[in-house]
């Protein structure tokens, strides 16, 4: 089952999963779209990573998406502060 919810602008999506070559092993896949029409200079993204418990997996995907999109938007927002000075 796919989850999606909207995150500061980005949909955020993801999917957990057991592995092929293991039952006690979950993969979590997720992407993320920009869904506004600015600034454009957010390509989507996808990420990837495993735990030992579905909830476990399901906690770092959701972080690995949450602070990829809080660290570009820093950025983006620094140089615009730095270009504006």
């Amino acid at each position: 089952m796919v989850i999606e919810y909207i995150y500061k602008g980005f949909k955020i999506s993801y999917n957990v999963t057991t592995t092929a070559h293991s039952k006690t092993t979950f993969k979590a896949d997720g992407a993320l779209t920009y869904l506004l029409n600015m600034p454009e200079n957010f390509p989507p993204q996808k990420f990837h990573t495993e735990d030992n418990s579905y909830n476990g997996a399901e906690h770092e995907i959701r972080k690995l998406l949450e602070n990829y999109i809080d660290f570009e938007l820093k950025n983006f927002y620094d140089m615009k502060k730095e270009t504006a000075s």
